[in-house]
């Protein structure tokens, strides 16, 4: 059987109303408790002005059975030892023969007026308030049967309860107004979960209102967004990599298979065949090598520090630069284009050298690849001090006089897998990943980049590296 679950707002109802009862219990002993001292109070000045009366009548030598007393009241008469000499109602109440161990008259031995609250002999279901006195060789003992009153003002004032009545109204109210302020804030997650359950897209319509609870619940909201993003990130990316692998591998595949069901393919063909399965190997090697480096661009530098995954240290731009050209020297040469590289050969940087070395290779390798033959490439830069950091940066100015890229696609570039012209840019063996590594590369050195159309054809990246420490 289904365990039935008490909602929320009327299980703080319910709370609500046993906080307002134990208040009203507080209350009531408490108002009790006052009155019971108020009446105490009086009764026990009504004693003492019996006594009084009962010691006048005596010292103006009334016989003890003839002093009258008001209704209700009566008297005991005691020697010094506590034996009792004459009582008023003795014979409707049992009195002991001795009354020396009783509190009052203890007290009253003492000096003192002694007052006393309990049960009468013989009648236990009523209480009776004692007041006794010693006076020369007597003990005078006063009592009467107490019954609790209220206060004269309370008796009289209605205002009292009117202005409780009033305080607890007001309790009430704010105690609802609170609820709704409390309530209001689990309604919103409510329908937080129902939007993330059901359509993501509602998410955007939900007011969270203006205080703390509010502020989470954006954040939450904003979190769960990133994650989409991320996961449709992912998505993509994993769908990318997957398509972009499968050209590779599918070629390499192929070129094998002719050479396996092919037995009588002679020596020269076979080479021809396994040079190109070997040129799709490199481009496959070479795609996961970018996808392992923006993998890795993608962490947090700290951890990247730490883990020692990029050391930094300082670089001699320059060298950096002729090292790639060492390596793709071959690749100007066959294209007829032409490199000017204007950076002073002292001039260095505290960063990555493996990031920075992938940085200029990927520019110069997307010029030579989709810019087209008999290009010029230009690379110049200059150092600025960066003010109020103690440290500087370096400005570079990285042009090609190629064919450029459309308006409409040069804020795109910088994409993971995007390509101006698909089938052409598959065909020179693109991956769509050297300006993304570009792009991180410089984030990386704590810079930025852009990119635009050149005057006259081509494209310009103006971009900065800083010059980081140890800790960066």
């Amino acid at each position: 059987m289904k365990k039935l679950k008490l909602k929320y707002r009327y299980r703080l109802v319910i709370y609500l109303l046993m906080l307002l009862a134990l208040l009203a219990l507080f209350f009531v002993l408490y108002v009790s408790r006052q009155s019971r001292g108020y009446s105490i109070s009086a009764l026990q000045g009504e004693l003492k002005s019996t006594i009084a009366d009962v010691l006048d009548s005596l010292a103006e030598g009334k016989d003890p059975q003839t002093i009258v007393l008001q209704p209700g009241f009566g008297f005991t008469l005691a020697d010094t030892l506590g034996n009792v000499i004459y009582d008023s109602r003795q014979r409707d109440i049992s009195i002991p023969d001795n009354i020396s161990s009783l509190s009052e008259i203890v007290t009253a031995s003492a000096g003192s007026d002694g007052s006393a609250l309990r049960s009468a002999i013989g009648e236990p279901d009523v209480e009776y308030l004692y007041y006794a006195r010693k006076s020369g060789d007597l003990y005078v003992r006063s009592y009467s049967k107490f019954k609790m009153s209220r206060p004269s003002q309370i008796e009289k004032d209605n205002t009292y309860f009117v202005l409780i009545a009033i305080l607890l109204g007001a309790l009430i109210i704010s105690f609802i107004y609170i609820l709704r302020r409390l309530y209001k804030p689990l309604k919103t997650y409510s329908q937080l979960v129902g939007a993330i359950k059901e359509d993501t897209a509602q998410l955007s319509g939900i007011d969270f209102g203006h205080d703390e609870l509010g502020e989470v619940g954006k954040e939450i909201a904003d979190t769960f967004n990133q994650l989409e993003e991320a996961k449709k990130y992912k998505q993509q990316m994993s769908h990318n990599i997957a398509h972009e692998l499968k050209t590779p591998i599918t070629g390499v595949r192929a070129y094998l298979e002719t050479i396996m069901s092919s037995e009588d393919m002679s020596a020269e063909q076979m080479r021809k065949f396994v040079s190109k399965a070997y040129s799709q190997t490199l481009r496959l090697s070479d795609l996961v090598n970018e996808v392992s480096t923006l993998n890795k661009l993608d962490e947090a530098a700290e951890k990247l520090s730490s883990e020692k995954i990029y050391k930094i240290e300082q670089v001699n731009l320059r060298e950096c630069i002729d090292a790639i050209l060492d390596e793709i020297g071959y690749k100007l040469e066959s294209h007829g284009d032409i490199f000017n590289c204007r950076i002073s050969s002292s001039l260095k940087l505290n960063g990555c050298y493996n990031l920075i070395y992938s940085l200029f290779k990927n520019l110069i390798d997307n010029s030579i690849e989709h810019g087209g033959d008999g290009i010029q490439m230009g690379l110049v830069a200059g150092i600025e001090q960066v003010s109020g950091e103690g440290r500087y940066k370096i400005n570079f100015t990285y042009t090609d006089t190629g064919k450029g890229v459309p308006a409409e696609a040069i804020d795109r570039i910088f994409e993971r897998f995007f390509r101006v012209e698909e089938g052409r840019t598959r065909k020179t063996g693109g991956s769509g990943l050297g300006l993304a590594i570009v792009k991180n590369a410089v984030a990386f050195h704590k810079g930025t980049i852009n990119a635009s159309p050149r005057e006259g054809g081509g494209i310009v990246f103006k971009f900065s590296l800083y010059s980081l420490d140890e800790t960066s």
